[in-house]
């Protein structure tokens, strides 16, 4: 389950008329509807998968309320499993030295995609801002003072933010130093590997209840409360 893929089901024309871009990327309100299917996809996903040789593995970027419904600890079906043993949510802690080429990489593709999905990627200015709103964030929670706030990436605040994030997971980071420059594109999948994506009565459901449940406004102050877990 992908965050880029989970989304593309509710970008449909007539849904992005109705709620359209906003300044930060996707419009709250479909952030919100694309973590409920997704919450409820991964229920249904355990509850057909029942052979402990199967395995789902979530790309959850969870800043700025993408996907972050999964760290968020809510009265239904799915959370037993996703606070067990059973589960692991892995963040990697790329060095200072390997972020900075992981920003060219993406400058890159984004420019010239060679995958097909690697034309719906985070622009580089999406990166940036995710860093920025994770310093804002840790220093509005006390993990960092004020003062870092406009703080190059730094693995400390990175760790801390996501040591927050996860208090409710089985979490563990990893930190990563190295590329290899023979792995392929990110969104190449391996064989026997399929992809959950919602259909189209799956979205206008997801979305027909968070209209139900918020307006405009209630939705933009509940996702930009994403981080408190």
């Amino acid at each position: 389950m992908r965050w880029d893929t989970g989304l593309a089901a509710f970008q449909t024309e007539d849904i992005l008329a109705r709620y359209p871009d906003v300044s930060d990327g996707t419009h709250p309100l479909i952030r919100k509807a694309a973590g409920l299917w997704g919450r409820r996809a991964l229920a249904r996903w355990l509850a057909e998968n029942t052979d402990p040789t199967d395995m789902i593995v979530g790309e959850v970027p969870i800043i700025g309320n993408r996907f972050s419904e999964f760290i968020q600890v809510q009265p239904d079906q799915v959370e037993t499993a996703l606070a067990s043993d059973g589960t692991k949510f892995i963040y990697p802690v790329p060095t200072k030295s390997l972020r900075d080429k992981l920003e060219a990489i993406r400058r890159s593709t984004f420019a010239n995609p060679k995958h097909p999905d690697e034309a719906r990627d985070a622009p580089p200015s999406t990166m940036e801002l995710a860093w920025h709103l994770t310093c804002a964030k840790a220093a509005e929670l006390g993990l960092i003072s004020e003062e870092e706030i406009y703080s190059p990436y730094e693995e400390m605040i990175y760790v801390r933010f996501f040591e927050h994030l996860l208090q409710h997971r089985n979490a563990i980071g990893i930190g990563v130093d190295t590329i290899y420059s023979d792995a392929g594109s990110a969104h190449d999948l391996g064989a026997n590997v399929s992809e959950l994506s919602a259909g189209p009565d799956e979205v206008q459901c997801a979305i027909a209840e968070v209209e139900a449940a918020f307006t405009v406004g209630e939705a933009a102050r509940d996702v930009e409360s994403w981080y408190r877990v």
